[in-house]
């Protein structure tokens, strides 16, 4: 029977979604409780951004599988450290300063404060879909010798701050058939929506001129699609899925007619996931004509689906916002352009729609959920004015230069002499913002600095 009886992590939360984003700072303690007194070589928290993709498929009845694995950043803190029995960290952890306790633990609860600052850098959203997922993670391992190693997760969800500005202009298209079977004449549709980027919950304001010169009625058809892309060991999965489908009046035969629409997209709705290397979430808009005995001319328009609360307003700038990592960081290596958005190639058969996965980011809070949050424009309707409620989590600690910078793996850790004893644990409502004693206030030195890029590789021991 294992003597470790509890291993936890709690963490605070920095707003009332309880998602985190780049710069924010993760406090929080691990709750180890062992029923007797036992030596822990090491003891340690990682927090990690990662994504995964593994699918199988069948062909002339043999069995292929494809996986493929992406690593954005991993940050380390140790609470028990044996100094002769160090190993080498994996190329490109970054370890965390703290404090360093006895590797006697006696019998009880012990409490071991963490904390962590989330750096800068173009990283996906967190998103959990049918072949693949993004996940940033807290991970803390007890090794202990002659025994299993213990670990526990728990997830938390990061939402990147995205420059919106490049995704607010107009879109528009404009479609033409010509009947032959059972129909005759002829009909167009060109349909404007207000722009590319939306943010969860907010309304597609859609605009269509028809001309129908047809001998039928028609009807006007809306759909927002999702298409989830998969790419590994050079094959690709997709899978499609139907968002919403809305049919509006029908169209009079010889009529022409001018037909505006609000449609408000779901509030739990999926990020558009547009820099991950080996998966994609896209989405795209439709306006058609429901023709029938015929195929049904449409038009399609790329959407992006933006955070809300997250997009950095008109006239400022990220100068640390790099598709694909730091150039200027050791060590460099830029994967391969993807597009940023839009359908997959051409000739893509999507199979069946496995359903729709819910976002595993929380719904925003609203005083009023019967009201759809408020547009871009409406949040920054002056350009050269930030907004005022931006950020609602604590901003990055500013870079202190008397301590050295952490952008650089396997630094070494400092051991306090003599090595104190991890505090016993103590009920009572836990200290938010807790910071170690003699912890740096500034983990990342310099916001124009990122961890370096890490390219694709196969799953590992991580």
């Amino acid at each position: 029977m294992s003597s470790i009886k509890q291993l936890t992590i709690n963490y605070n939360p920095v707003n009332n979604s309880n998602t985190f984003t780049n710069g924010d700072v993760i406090n929080g303690q691990v709750v180890l409780e062992v029923s007797k007194e036992v030596t822990i070589e090491s003891l340690y928290i990682k927090c990690k951004g990662e994504a995964k993709v593994s699918w199988s498929e069948r062909r002339n009845d043999r069995h292929y599988h494809y996986s493929a694995y992406e690593r954005y950043f991993k940050l380390k803190q140790y609470f028990i450290q044996d100094p002769s029995k160090k190993k080498n960290e994996d190329p490109g952890v970054i370890l965390m300063g703290g404090e360093i306790y006895s590797s006697v633990v006696k019998a009880g609860k012990h409490v071991y404060p963490f904390q962590f600052q989330l750096p800068h850098g173009n990283f996906p959203p967190s998103f959990d879909g049918c072949h693949g997922s993004v996940k940033y993670l807290l991970e803390v391992t007890v090794d202990r010798s002659w025994k299993i190693d213990r670990t526990e997760k728990t997830e938390i969800i990061f939402v990147p701050r995205i420059n919106g500005i490049n995704l607010m202009s107009p879109q528009s298209g404009t479609v033409g058939k010509k009947m032959k079977l059972f129909t005759s004449g002829s009909t167009s549709v060109k349909a404007t929506i207000d722009k590319m980027g939306y943010m969860q919950g907010e309304v597609i304001r859609v605009t269509s001129d028809i001309d129908n010169s047809s001998s039928r009625d028609l009807k006007l058809k809306y759909s927002l699609e999702q298409a989830q892309s998969f790419f590994a060991q050079g094959h690709s999965k997709y899978s499609h899925n139907t968002i919403f489908k809305i049919v509006g009046d029908p169209i009079p035969s010889g009529s022409k007619q001018t037909v505006s629409t609000n449609l408000t997209l779901p509030a739990n709705l999926n990020l558009s996931v547009t820099n991950c290397n080996i998966m994609k979430v896209d989405y795209i808009f439709k306006v058609y004509l429901d023709v029938p005995y015929a195929s049904d001319p449409e038009i399609k328009m790329p959407v992006i689906i933006l955070p809300v609360g997250h997009i950095f307003p008109p006239g400022q700038s990220q100068s640390d916002f790099h598709p694909h990592g730091n150039p200027g960081a050791s060590g460099w290596n830029q994967p391969p352009p993807q597009s940023g958005f839009g359908p997959s190639p051409p000739g893509t058969n999507f199979g069946p729609a496995p359903g729709f996965y819910p976002s595993p980011s929380p719904s925003p809070m609203c005083p009023n959920p019967d009201v759809p949050p408020p547009s871009y424009t409406d949040l920054y309707p002056n350009p050269n004015t930030a907004a005022s409620e931006f950020n609602s989590g604590p901003s990055a600690p500013p870079f202190n230069p008397q301590y050295a910078p952490m952008g650089y793996p396997n630094p070494s850790v400092p051991q306090q002499n003599p090595v104190p004893s991890a505090p016993q644990f103590s009920p009572g409502p836990a200290i938010p913002g807790y910071v170690p004693a003699g912890a740096p206030p500034g983990f990342w030195p310099d916001p124009n600095t990122q961890p370096e890029s890490y390219p694709t590789k196969s799953p590992e021991k991580h």
